[in-house]
């Protein structure tokens, strides 16, 4: 398989594009001045403890207060009020909601996540042959016991598969003494602090799919060096690192990745057979309707309903990923009234998501012909991460957010370079961010910024003044 990720930076952001032959098929964002990420530890401070909402509510030093669930006491060695706490945010604040809490620390390493609080130890849910599996667990468990004196708890990670005995080993010892580092720092730091922060995404993907990558494109000089450096330190495979210096069109345009973007945005799929999907994100939960559509190939409602279902469960296996969708998804397939047909579309949705880095629960059909699913949520999905609510619509909808717009707008002029002169139009609703950016570009004196309330808000146009 041919994997590239492509990094697109700007002055507020980072975009990482994974493109797998050719396809996207994840985006993730990172925003730079956002501290509370997920995977981040504090050292906090329990403010009150509500039995009746099962949940503690903690003093991480962040906007708002983070919650604790109590289901997650045993790992925690006091909830009292005033109590200080280790704690690490196991999902970022997202919309009206402070960041969701655990006391069950996870550190992931390349081969490993250790979980040093905890002292079970398991293997990833993605090697599937059950005596392969416990063959591996045991072989590792042997391996690292003379390093295990404080019976540490782990999972081991699909990677560690094809890894060599040495290689398990260090990561290993780099997660312990990472460990021991974080708590040497809690015994001298007061509360409320941050005691480790989860570096920066792109490490994430790496880890995420150990270093598999073809190519890493990036138009952020300094970001390639880091990644240079990382994959120097752990990984041995070669992986091609490539600067990008074409002037006349950004990497953004370059990759069309405002393709990808709207298509994440938008809340219809088209199938290649004629049907279609309807994604819909609400607080609770995602739901998504499968419609034939215009397809009618097949003999039968019943066949032409399976065909179209197994099309469509491909595609929502592959947008779970590209809008990073999370917590419960029910979709509604067309109905089938052969139960046969349903098992093998449950199982081929099985295999489907094994590509996903996330773990997918699938459920089974409900009374009521849904299927239920779950996907683990770290964060708000990409659409949330890349609008806002629209003021001109009292909420019902949304528009892209200002930091993206301002991406958009960066990279349009450093297509257009060189140049003596611009008249930029603008809806007002980003009119000051948008002169900010100008200054901090230094060309002030070269764009001329144009507030209009014509201007539809999500667009703006440029051009250059003979």
């Amino acid at each position: 398989m041919n994997r590239e990720l492509v990094i697109i930076s700007s002055r507020d952001l980072y975009l990482y594009v994974i493109y797998e032959d050719g396809e996207a098929v994840e985006l993730r964002v990172e925003y730079r001045d956002l501290l509370k990420q997920s995977g981040n530890i504090y050292k906090g401070k329990v403010k009150r403890v509500v039995p009746a909402m099962n949940a503690a509510f903690v003093d991480i030093g962040e906007d708002r207060e983070a919650f604790l669930p109590l289901k997650d006491i045993h790992n925690c060695n006091d909830v009292k009020p005033n109590e200080n706490i280790i704690v690490q945010v196991k999902r970022a604040a997202v919309s009206s909601k402070g960041a969701k809490l655990s006391c069950k620390i996870t550190l992931p390493g390349k081969y490993l996540v250790l979980i040093p609080n905890n002292p079970h130890i398991s293997i990833s849910s993605k090697i599937d042959d059950k005596d392969e599996k416990e063959k591996i667990k045991d072989h590792i468990q042997w391996l690292l016991e003379p390093f295990n004196e404080e019976q540490y708890g782990y999972i081991i990670r699909t990677s560690a598969v094809d890894a060599s005995d040495e290689a398990i080993i260090e990561d290993f010892l780099s997660l312990k003494q990472l460990w021991e580092n974080i708590q040497k720092l809690s015994r001298k730091k007061r509360t409320p602090t941050l005691l480790y922060e989860e570096s920066s995404k792109v490490f994430g993907i790496l880890r995420d799919y150990a270093g598999k990558f073809t190519k890493i494109v990036s138009d952020d000089i300094k970001k390639l060096k880091e990644i240079k450096e990382y994959i120097k330190k752990n990984f041995k495979q070669e992986i091609k690192l490539e600067p990008y210096r074409k002037r006349k069109v950004s990497l953004y345009s370059y990759y069309e990745v405002d393709k990808v973007i709207s298509k994440i945005l938008n809340p219809y799929v088209w199938l290649k057979n004629g049907g279609y999907l309807v994604i819909e994100e609400t607080e609770a939960l995602v739901s998504i309707d499968v419609n034939s559509g215009s397809h009618c190939k097949h003999r039968s409602l019943e066949e032409t309903a399976y065909h179209t279902n197994i099309e469509a469960m491909r595609e929502i296996a592959r947008h779970l990923r590209l809008r990073d969708l999370g917590g419960i998804i029910v979709i509604d397939f067309i109905d089938m009234k052969d139960e046969e047909k349903k098992k093998a579309l449950i199982e081929q949705f099985k295999e489907e998501v094994k590509k996903d880095k996330r773990p997918v629960k699938i459920k089974s059909f409900t009374s009521l012909g849904l299927l239920e699913l779950t996907r683990k949520k770290l964060e708000d999905s990409l659409i949330k991460q890349l609008t806002e609510i629209c003021f001109s619509c009292n909420g019902n909808g949304f528009i892209k957010s200002k930091y993206l717009i301002l991406f958009e707008i960066e990279k349009k002029i450093s297509e257009m370079k060189p140049f003596i002169k611009l008249k930029l139009r603008v809806h007002p609703f980003i009119y000051r961010a948008v002169k900010e950016l100008i200054n901090e570009l230094k060309l002030k004196d070269s764009i001329d910024i144009i507030s209009d309330i014509n201007q539809h808000v999500n667009k703006f146009s440029i051009e250059r003044v003979e």
